[in-house]
């Protein structure tokens, strides 16, 4: 059998046409693993910020259930702030700052990384309810609230007028 040009040239083409589909199969499978590797990265990202939320948040437990002073200046800061000498009030309120900063993290952990929303409404809702929403909670708000982004403080303000609705409505 001999060859003509014209049939060398259809081979040619046939064999192109296998490289060109064996090529595609290849880059549809390393865009699949690449897809699956960004995706693991994203959960040992999601994690990574998830556990530094929660280290933030039990060192700042630990602080103070460890000191009984520390947890005297908490416990009468957020009954009455007003009571706490000068030096006592500033250190109610650094540690204050430090709770809210807390609940900042968490708050842009789950708007940024896609968190769960339950993350946000399980730890820092809570903590708002219970740490911002007494006395001393309100006091420090009202005067540090400026420190911290809009959208967070719309957020803590709509917890807030809930949680003093709920108080209203058992008084």
């Amino acid at each position: 059998m001999e060859w003509t040009i014209q049939d060398l040239g259809a081979a040619g083409e046939f064999v192109g046409a296998i490289g060109v589909v064996i090529t595609l199969a290849y880059l549809a499978y390393q865009i699949r693993q690449n897809t699956v590797q960004l995706e693991q990265n994203t959960l040992t990202a999601k994690a990574a910020a998830q556990n530094a939320s929660n280290v933030a948040l039990r060192d700042t437990r630990g602080s103070i259930y460890q000191s009984s002073e520390i947890a005297e200046i908490f416990s009468l800061g957020n009954s009455n702030p007003e009571d706490l000498g000068e030096i006592t009030r500033l250190r109610y309120r650094l540690l204050m700052q430090n709770v809210t900063d807390v609940m900042l993290e968490i708050y842009t952990q789950t708007l940024a990384t896609g968190f769960a929303p339950e993350t946000w409404h399980t730890q820092g809702l809570t903590l708002v309810e219970r740490i911002l929403a007494t006395p001393g909670g309100e006091w420090f708000w009202e005067a540090f609230a400026h420190n911290y982004p809009a959208d967070f403080r719309t957020e803590v303000e709509r917890i807030l007028d809930i949680s003093r609705a709920a108080r209203g409505s058992k008084a």
